[in-house]
């Protein structure tokens, strides 16, 4: 039994990206299959995301140490355009209160944006600021770490030649996992790394933020099928331990039970056999809290639920199908 890969993604787009996922909900699919009808429906469902205005990101366990979630995140972050979304943000924030942004999509110095406004600089870095601490700083949906990086990216756009405020650069590398040295976000008041212990807090920032910035949600393609690659090499990627596959299982586990805080996340897992057969020591047999959460005990006589949690896509000959779709 297997549901068709067509009628799955049908399914995907109807339910969750043009309902769900949009009125602000959270869902964790796992969909197994083989190699080529999992890189069809991965670019189909790509596709269908940019379609539905959401982020889109795909993560490789070959080349994301998945049993880590501040790499998963960093992952996720390295995809976004964070002073996109902050130039948008900010824009989108003049004009609800009523004043003319003078060259959309750029950062404009404050002076600027005064005198096309017929402003005093001085009020209206006032109320600026006012706008951001109502809009971000007090926005307890996000962490305090996240909401402080979100109001500098914010204020860059307004002061892009201040040297004080010249730190856009690490902010970025600090939400990405490239900053070598918190020290370089003192004036930021950004206090702590991005570890394993707040990175699930800051993935359900991210969530909220890029909500705030116009956009209708995120969309992630998780490739685990590397966990189950016992003999992988260090030149076929990144080489998984038995206790690190079970690590990576508990990274999904807790993202699944926090998924309704994940405000227009879809987490779309993409696997192999040897997720649910091969080495039990890499199986969904191994970690049955993962299991449980994601297996069918009840099925329809005859079929797979295409709503279940995990579905086996349909044989080859449905996937000339999704190829079309994709070519549309």
């Amino acid at each position: 039994m297997a549901v068709p890969a067509q009628e799955w993604l049908e399914l995907i787009e109807r339910e969750y990206l043009t309902d769900f996922i949009l009125a602000g909900g959270g869902a964790v699919k796992f969909a197994f299959g083989d190699a080529h009808q999992l890189e069809i429906v991965a670019r189909v469902l790509d596709l269908l995301s940019a379609r539905h205005g959401l982020a889109h990101v795909a993560i490789d366990a070959v080349t994301t140490r998945v049993h880590m979630i501040q790499d998963v995140f960093f992952a996720i972050a390295g995809a976004l355009e964070w002073d996109a979304m902050a130039q948008c943000f900010v824009e989108s924030l003049f004009g609800r209160m009523g004043y003319e942004w003078p060259y959309p999509g750029e950062a404009v110095p404050i002076h600027v944006l005064a005198e096309r406004n017929r402003l005093d600089v001085t009020l209206l870095r006032r109320d600026f600021r006012q706008w951001l601490t109502a809009e971000v700083m007090q926005d307890t949906e996000m962490t305090q770490d996240f909401r402080m990086a979100m109001t500098q990216l914010c204020l860059q756009r307004l002061e892009p030649g201040d040297a004080q405020l010249g730190i856009t650069t690490p902010v970025v590398q600090w939400l990405r996992g490239e900053l070598r040295r918190i020290g370089a976000l003192k004036q930021t008041f950004i206090t702590a790394r991005i570890t394993r212990h707040n990175a699930r807090a800051m993935l359900r920032s991210s969530c909220r933020w890029l909500t705030l910035c116009g956009r209708q949600g995120l969309f992630a393609a998780l490739d685990i099928r590397q966990l189950g690659r016992p003999g992988a090499t260090i030149g076929d990627g990144i080489r998984y331990s038995p206790g690190a596959v079970l690590d990576a299982f508990e990274v999904l586990r807790q993202i699944i039970d926090d998924s309704e805080h994940f405000s227009g996340l879809l987490l779309v897992v993409l696997a192999d056999q040897s997720l649910i057969g091969g080495d039990v020591r890499r199986s969904l047999d191994a970690y049955l809290a993962l299991k449980m959460r994601i297996w069918s005990d009840v099925r329809p006589e005859g079929r797979d639920n295409p709503l279940a949690p995990l579905v086996v896509l349909g044989e080859q000959h449905f996937v000339g199908e999704i190829n079309s779709a994709a070519m549309r």
